[in-house]
C-alpha cells in the first residue's frame, strides 16, 4: 500500500474519557507521516480543549475545529501532522 502525504485518517474518541482521549490521538498521529491529516470526532468541551492543547504541544496544526451539526456536544477536529 502506498501512503500519500495528503491522505486523511479518522478516529472516533467520543466514547473515551480524559486523559485517554489524548493518548489515542497521539498514538494515531505517531503512526502517520508528515503532511497527513487526521479527523478526530470527540465529545465535550473539556475533551476538545485537552486534545487541541495536546496536538498543538506536539507541534501539529489544527486545520479545522467545528461542532457536529447532528450531534450536540460532539466536535470534529482536523489535524495536520507536522
Amino acid at each position: 500500500m502506498c501512503v500519500t502525504e495528503n491522505e486523511t485518517f479518522f478516529i472516533d474518541i467520543t466514547e473515551k474519557t480524559c486523559p485517554m482521549t489524548t493518548v489515542y490521538v497521539r498514538a494515531k498521529l505517531d503512526g502517520m507521516t508528515s503532511g497527513q491529516r487526521l479527523e478526530v470526532r470527540l465529545r465535550g468541551t473539556e475533551t476538545r480543549r485537552n486534545v487541541r492543547a495536546s496536538v498543538q504541544a506536539l507541534g501539529h496544526i489544527i486545520l479545522a475545529d467545528s461542532p457536529v451539526i447532528e450531534s450536540p456536544d460532539f466536535y470534529c477536529l482536523t489535524v495536520k501532522r507536522c
